[in-house]
């Protein structure tokens, strides 16, 4: 790993080595898949995907998402990203693995389209709740934000349990996830084709023991009963203060709107702390879009857009080839970042 973290320290990217170990050798999959090129006993550039378990349709599936690549400057132009890739590719079939997918910049895109042919869907799909109508002005006109935002964690207390209609719904903060929520995934994940399997295993690996970051969580109770969960934080970044939230996990076919509840929870959060703007992850099509809507999230536009993001897959399985080829079929969320 401290090769590894060199590696990208040495060619302008800072990587944190805790980070790296809980990515590469905690995860839930128990090992990873990290492909290296050598120049004797230096790395001359690095391919990684983080192994994980999926849904497609009623079964879970091994798969991985593409995360870090790099190619050190005295070795660039020699072709060995998509030798890497092509290597990876070539051997995921023998170790069982359903997909690759993941969120290539506009920088890499080229590559994992047309050479390592990956099937796009387009950007990823960037929902915007603004806040604070100032902060969309200066980025109008380009204004940056004083320099108390330079640090980019931004630490605040949760507020006391939420009580709504006289006492039937609770929202609270929890700790970590448990049987409760199994339960309430597996029930929403009926109608959801493809995704990251989000069970109760992966949220606490993601959202509890995830190094130096702080994640919020909350859970909406009705008559005592999980009804649905939220995962939120906030940093100091793209020249603001920008809540993200993380997760929205509930079962829309109630008749109280969990959803929304949760997400206004969480609102009230964003403004107390004077978040500029708060972003999230959400397809149109997916069983959480119109609570987003509904909340005041809206398509975030081209020219407010932190980065450009693209999602992409590439199947390994006939089987499931025209599943996993259709955008339709997908579920993500900021839970699938590895940046966030």
């Amino acid at each position: 790993m401290e090769k590894y973290r060199l590696c990208f320290e040495n060619n302008g990217t800072s990587r944190n080595i805790e980070h790296l170990f809980w990515l590469h050798q905690k995860n839930l999959a128990n090992t990873h898949i990290i492909y290296y090129a050598m120049n004797g006993d230096n790395i001359a550039a690095i391919y990684t995907a983080m192994p994980v378990m999926f849904k497609i349709k009623t079964n879970l599936c091994k798969a991985m998402q593409s995360i870090d690549t790099i190619t050190d400057v005295n070795h660039r132009g020699k072709g060995l990203f998509p030798k890497l890739a092509s290597k990876l590719y070539e051997d995921a079939p023998k170790n069982d693995l359903e997909l690759v997918y993941g969120f290539p910049n506009e920088n890499s895109a080229p590559g994992f389209f047309n050479k390592l042919k990956w099937i796009s869907f387009g950007e990823a799909p960037f929902l915007l709740k603004p806040l604070r109508v100032q902060y969309f002005i200066k980025k109008i006109f380009k204004k940056q934000r004083p320099a108390e935002t330079l640090d980019e964690k931004h630490s605040y207390i949760l507020p006391a349990e939420s009580v709504l209609k006289g006492g039937q719904v609770v929202i609270k903060s929890i700790d970590s996830f448990g049987e409760d929520y199994d339960v309430l995934w597996n029930t929403v994940s009926m109608n959801i084709a493809v995704t990251v399997d989000r069970s109760a295993a992966y949220m606490n690996w993601r959202y509890v023991n995830k190094p130096g970051e702080n994640y919020s969580k909350a859970a909406i109770y009705v008559n005592g009963v999980l009804e649905g969960i939220i995962v939120f934080t906030i940093k100091n970044k793209h020249s603001g203060r920008i809540g993200y939230t993380m997760e929205l996990i509930f079962e829309p076919s109630k008749a109280i709107n969990t959803g929304v509840a949760l997400l206004k929870y969480a609102s009230s959060v964003f403004k107390r702390e004077k978040a500029d703007a708060v972003l999230a992850w959400c397809f149109a099509h997916s069983f959480n879009y119109e609570a987003y809507k509904n909340a005041g999230y809206f398509k975030l536009p081209e020219k407010f857009r932190p980065q450009r993001l693209f999602l992409g897959v590439k199947a390994f399985s006939e089987l499931n080839k025209r599943t996993i080829e259709d955008v339709k079929s997908w579920y993500i969320s900021y839970s699938d970042s590895d940046t966030v």
